[in-house]
């Protein structure tokens, strides 16, 4: 089997997938993307199946590999790294998370479901870490930092999707997140935030309450 050749044919399901979805186009309208015959693409894939198959196994390689290259320390700006890289990995295998059908077949379910449980786990570890260093108030009202790692883990999974309807509003999710962090931060952990990414970036994470206008959602 033609390595190369493998890889060309999925390389361009993906991007043929994520504009028209997984279900619309044939095999043979992707042979025709790829100046091949059918026959040849199904030497290599024999249904869409097994192609959706061999993409998710991909793209579980790359979600693997970015937790791997951006998880070396625990800090929330490294867990902000590997958001901003599953974002990225997102867009390129879009038509996976933007199709409910697709999320809810079984091999889907548990890659993402194991995603899920590492970015949890992860995200855990940055609390309990922080906690000790002083940077974060220790927990107050049982629950607080599982449901804010979850809240975390929502956000980020939903975040493409929810761009959609942003239009007008922050489209940074960096900030997004920091502001819901922030407050259960210590004076610290406030200072060593603002020695990191500077005041001018703290201030600029969000509106004032009082200041902000509800007629944005009122469209």
């Amino acid at each position: 089997m033609s390595i190369n050749t493998r890889k060309r044919i999925i390389d361009a399901a993906k991007p043929l997938f994520n504009q028209e979805g997984y279900g619309a186009p044939s095999l043979y309208q992707l042979a025709q993307e790829l100046g091949m015959s059918r026959g040849n693409v199904t030497y290599y894939f024999k249904d869409k199946e097994s192609l959706l198959n061999a993409i998710i196994e991909e793209m579980c390689q790359e979600y693997d590999r970015l937790m791997d290259s951006t998880t070396q320390f625990p800090s929330w700006e490294s867990t902000h790294e590997s958001t901003l890289a599953f974002h990225d990995l997102q867009r390129a295998y879009s038509f996976i998370f933007f199709d409910k059908q697709l999320l809810q077949l079984p091999e889907v379910r548990v890659q993402i479901k194991e995603m899920r449980r590492r970015h949890l786990e992860w995200q855990m570890s940055i609390i309990r870490f922080s906690i000790q260093i002083g940077n974060m108030k220790q927990e107050d009202i049982p629950g607080t930092y599982i449901n804010l790692c979850r809240t975390i883990w929502h956000a980020s999974f939903f975040w493409l999707m929810g761009e959609v309807y942003m239009e007008d509003e922050e489209k940074d999710y960096g900030k997004y997140v920091w502001s819901i962090i922030l407050p259960h931060f210590t004076e610290k952990g406030l200072g060593a935030f603002k020695d990191h990414f500077g005041q001018e970036y703290f201030d600029s994470l969000g509106q004032l309450f009082d200041q902000f206008d509800p007629v944005l959602f009122s469209i």
